[in-house]
């Protein structure tokens, strides 16, 4: 184990070029990135030392993000202009820097201060008035009865807690499939609480307990050929009951109606406790 000297908070976006790729594998790919760039990263203890980067929530398969945060420690101290032409220069494919900041090291750990995550996305086969309507109902609802599957249980759970806002936004208009109609389209807004001791939300099933308030299923997605299933699975409304104090809609989602779709998910940020106090404005054009 190297001694740690100094500590860099990274923020970095991925794109489509890494969107599928694995966490673990992405894992691999940055330490690799860190001896091209000759950065002097510290090292953990045992037989099998590995570089201390800490990511502060992994991100699922399929997702875009612009705004995502890792610690990374190194057995030398490096300033700002020093480091950062290192990172950006061995960077895995698909990946960029925005910022870095240097963190006192003595700081918490940046796992346990995440409080919440802002997600954009687009549905496709919705009218946005129909999507409005779900939404403010399950914004006003006391309680989201909600199912997790996990291994070969299904967990429950209350998702209303979880879910801090949720807006109807316009959808953006390069995630649209030149074969869909554009009144048949919305954008979705949503910031999802994010505890390691309350539990979080997640954005696919935010979008499952729309879809059963509007009586759709929730299908795959498509966008350039690649399907959304890893981020958001079909099956994810099939285990989540009927909520008491919503009323469903009589159709069933079985009906001839297609599947309700998400294209191009973004996790637009991560926030941590004390940024939540005092928030950025929202970027123009899309709910705050």
């Amino acid at each position: 184990m190297s001694e740690v000297r100094q500590r860099w908070r990274l923020v970095f976006s991925r794109g489509e070029e890494a969107r599928y790729l694995a966490h673990l594998d992405a894992v691999r790919l940055w330490e690799r990135s860190f001896r091209r760039g000759g950065i002097p990263v510290a090292t953990s203890e045992g037989f099998s030392p590995r570089p201390k980067l800490v990511f502060a929530a992994p991100l699922q398969l399929g997702m875009l993000a612009e705004h995502e945060l890792a610690d990374l420690y190194l057995a030398e101290r490096l300033t700002a202009p020093e480091l950062r032409p290192r990172l950006t220069a061995g960077m895995p494919n698909g990946y960029g820097l925005v910022d870095l900041h240097d963190v006192w090291i003595g700081a918490p750990a940046i796992a346990p201060q995440l409080a919440a995550a802002d997600y954009r996305l687009t549905l496709l086969h919705v009218e946005p008035s129909t999507l409005e309507s779900a939404t403010a109902r399950l914004m006003s609802a006391d309680q989201l009865p909600r199912q997790r599957r996990k291994e070969t249980r299904n967990i429950p759970y209350d998702l209303r807690p979880l879910v801090i806002d949720l807006k109807v936004a316009l959808p953006e208009p390069t995630a649209l499939p030149p074969d869909i109609d554009p009144r048949e389209a919305a954008g979705l807004w949503m910031r999802l609480r994010h505890s390691q001791d309350s539990g979080s939300g997640r954005a696919e099933e935010v979008v499952a307990a729309l879809a059963d308030e509007m009586g759709l299923a929730v299908g795959a997605g498509a966008e350039s050929g690649h399907a959304e299933a890893p981020a958001f699975p079909p099956e994810a409304s099939a285990v989540s009951p009927a909520t008491p104090e919503i009323s469903r809609p009589a159709s069933a989602a079985t009906d001839s109606r297609p599947a309700l779709e998400v294209v191009r998910p973004v996790r637009e940020r991560l926030w941590l406790a004390d940024e939540l106090l005092s928030p950025e404005p929202a970027s123009p054009g899309r709910a705050p």
